[in-house]
């Protein structure tokens, strides 16, 4: 199918959101070269929901470190200035779910699972910087945010399907609905102005191949998001694992068995710490 065609028909099928306002005003900042901290903590700080999620994210064990960061503009400090902006991107993908019943908390729990595993294979290899494989797992699977608010009763079915079969969503999801949540994601991505690199883990992170990319960094993001996606599934983090799972392909970002086995307890480990700081 041509990509203008499925394009057609998904925007004829789904409702495409607008963006949470404070993640809108700061992609603004995004395409702003004089932009300053200054003007990123105004816009987070006016939403005091979302500013204490994001000083959560701030003082869990990956960012805090030890020490308690109390306020927006040291948690800017601390994460990075350009990191800031995509977190709060993907933070406030929380905020698009209509209903947030058992299988929106699986979503988001998984997708805070491969969040904490690509960060912590991109610090291993040291092929990407650890803030942006961290964003890049948050906000993968919003193509299903999406269509679970979009299309409930179709994608109910998707869902049924999956846990009754133990198939993967993205063979169900081309089955029953005619495309998938990457086909969405991307489109979505591309509608929001995203960051690129964000924009092609979203289309990307289940492909068996690539098409050329401009940066050839955004080929390595997406073969961590695509092991630290599989990580998850393997224990059982967020949503349940198929019957099948694609076999991991170590050599394709250079680790060892023995290490990939240490960073999987790690996982574990940091997923029970944060989980509670924010899932709340």
């Amino acid at each position: 199918m041509r990509e203008d065609t499925l394009e057609k028909i998904i925007l004829e099928t789904i409702d495409v959101p607008s963006l949470p306002t404070v993640a809108t005003k700061v992609l603004h900042l995004m395409n702003d070269d004089y932009s300053s901290i200054n003007e990123l903590e105004r816009i987070i700080s006016r939403d005091q929901s979302f500013s204490t999620r994001l000083l959560r994210i701030a003082n869990s064990p990956y960012y805090g470190r030890g020490r308690s960061i109390d306020t927006v503009s040291t948690a800017i400090i601390i994460i990075g200035f350009n990191t800031m902006k995509s977190l709060v991107v993907a933070a406030s993908l929380k905020d698009l779910h209509r209903n947030f019943g058992l299988f929106e908390q699986k979503l988001w729990e998984h997708s805070l699972g491969v969040s904490l595993a690509a960060s912590f294979l991109a610090m291993e290899t040291q092929m990407l910087p650890a803030e942006e494989a961290m964003v890049a797992g948050l906000i993968h699977d919003v193509g299903k945010t999406i269509l679970n608010n979009s299309m409930a009763e179709s994608y109910s079915l998707v869902i049924e399907s999956v846990y009754e079969q133990g198939e993967h969503f993205i063979r169900v999801e081309d089955e029953i609905l005619g495309f998938n949540h990457c086909n969405v994601g991307g489109l979505i991505a591309r509608k929001w102005k995203l960051p690129k690199n964000l924009e092609v883990v979203i289309e990307y992170h289940h492909a068996e191949s690539f098409p050329p990319f401009e940066d050839n960094t955004h080929e390595t993001l997406c073969e961590i998001i695509k092991i630290a996606d599989t990580m998850c599934l393997n224990l059982g983090i967020g949503l349940r694992m198929p019957s099948t799972v694609p076999a991991i392909e170590l050599e394709r970002i250079g680790i060892a068995e023995e290490k990939f086995n240490e960073l999987q307890e790690k996982l574990k480990r940091a997923y029970v710490e944060q989980k509670a700081q924010l899932m709340e």
